[in-house]
């Protein structure tokens, strides 16, 4: 007779004490170590069943474990919760009262070590995409604050039209060894009878969108003051070279139409409006050019209408050599073949090579007045100086500080001589454009 209470005294959790399919349900299978009756579970932990002596012996010393709780290892700790000096690593502390599943605990902890790398690398993607405007900024704060904190150039505080360069940065002496300088054909005073007719002349490109249209009205309202003509001609550009060239292009093809011509870079914002252009011009002279602390700049040059200033002109777009010079030159652009014509001081310290000829007569012919009459960089501007200059800036400095001087003069202009025409009214650039537009 099969005895059926055997059977039911193994009601264990593991599916594997179940008796099998043609097994005598008199004779259970055996429970493994790890399963625990239901009835056997008290408070947590296993209750004891009677065991025989040959048993006893090797389990006495014997923890039986809970389903859940994770095998000791030999040093006594467990898997899955290795311990550290600053407590529990993968599971939570036992202080806490909460056990936690291990495998979480210790994916949230590589994660959380995975944070300062991953803040490196978009701090580096960010230095990245803004290395360049922020290098604009810096050098954009020297060359306007602190540069002239370092440097000093001689000056008046009230610059006259008439104010001659210092003699160091003028270099106008005549340079031996060269041929004497050609005075032949000096232009002559205009007729008392009559006003001289004066333009303006500046270039624009997609390069300087931002300050392009700003910069225009600008010259436009000067020119609306005193009845000069405004000419922005962006068709002779020559794309064979950088843009500055096409200035020498432009001033070519208007000079003959015009007494003198007055030309600007784009990145310049005539400041003070009541300085006339008549009481610069110098009727002895072919040329007035002013000088910074590194000589001639032809930023800003008024020409006059001689047969030797339009002879000039074609002699400086001629030095092709100058416009991409295997050999590292000092200058951009047009700058190369003006300092290089003229042979400036600092050209011929720095350049090696033989000199031009006719050096001794432009620089007879060119009169190089100080920065502040009409060629003012913003680190020695003075408030009340006809033009300032902003060479030598770039990007979103350049921007912001034509912002700021446009800005100024043309509130000041529309406060003392009242609203401004259709094509003098022209917003400064707002900052977005400054940010995001091409400058």
């Amino acid at each position: 007779m099969v005895a059926r209470h055997g059977a039911e005294v193994i009601h264990s959790m593991d599916s594997t004490s179940m008796p099998l399919r043609g097994q005598n349900v008199g004779l259970s299978a055996p429970t493994p170590r790890h399963s625990v009756s239901h009835q056997q579970w008290t408070n947590g932990s296993p209750t004891h069943q009677p065991m025989d002596d040959e048993e006893d012996k090797y389990a006495k010393h014997a923890k039986v474990p809970s389903p859940r709780t994770p095998p000791e290892m030999p040093n006594g700790s467990r898997w899955g919760t290795r311990r550290a000096t600053n407590g529990w690593i993968g599971s939570r502390s036992p202080s806490r009262g909460v056990a936690t599943l291990s495998g979480k605990g210790a994916g949230r902890g590589r994660r959380k070590k995975r944070y300062p790398t991953l803040a490196l690398l978009a701090a580096l993607m960010v230095l990245w995409v803004f290395a360049p405007a922020i290098h604009h900024v810096v050098t954009g704060v020297h060359k306007v604050f602190i540069r002239g904190y370092l440097f000093s150039i001689e000056r008046p505080h009230h610059c006259l039209p008439s104010t001659p360069a210092p003699q160091d940065l003028a270099d106008d002496d005549p340079i031996a060894n060269l041929p004497p300088a050609d005075l032949a054909d000096l232009p002559g005073e205009i007729p008392a009878n009559r006003k001289p007719k004066v333009g303006i002349v500046s270039l624009c490109d997609h390069n300087v969108d931002a300050i392009c249209a700003a910069s225009v009205a600008n010259k436009q309202a000067y020119a609306d003051r005193h009845g000069y003509d405004v000419i922005v001609d962006s068709e002779i550009i020559d794309e064979s070279r950088p843009t500055s060239w096409s200035k020498l292009l432009a001033m070519r093809k208007y000079l003959p139409y015009y007494d003198y011509l007055f030309y600007v870079d784009v990145d310049t914002i005539i400041a003070n409006v009541d300085v006339k252009l008549e009481d610069i011009v110098d009727y002895g002279y072919d040329q007035i050019l002013a000088a910074d602390r590194n000589g001639l700049n032809c930023g800003v040059w008024l020409i006059r209408n001689t047969p030797w200033s339009l002879w000039f002109l074609d002699e400086m777009w001629a030095q092709e050599q100058l416009v991409a010079p295997s050999t590292r030159v000092l200058f951009h652009y047009e700058q190369r073949a003006m300092h290089y014509l003229y042979q400036s001081r600092v050209w011929r310290r720095a350049v090696k090579g033989e000199p031009y000829k006719g050096a001794n007569t432009i620089r007879a012919r060119t009169k190089v007045v100080n920065s502040c009459v009409f060629n003012s960089l913003p680190a020695w501007y003075v408030k009340g100086d006809f033009v300032v200059h902003l060479a030598g800036l770039k990007g979103i400095a350049k921007c912001l500080a034509f912002r700021h001087y446009y800005g100024t003069a043309r509130r000041e202009m529309t406060e003392k001589y009242g609203a401004l025409t259709d094509e003098a009214n022209v917003e400064p650039p707002t900052l977005t454009t400054c940010l995001f537009g091409r400058i």
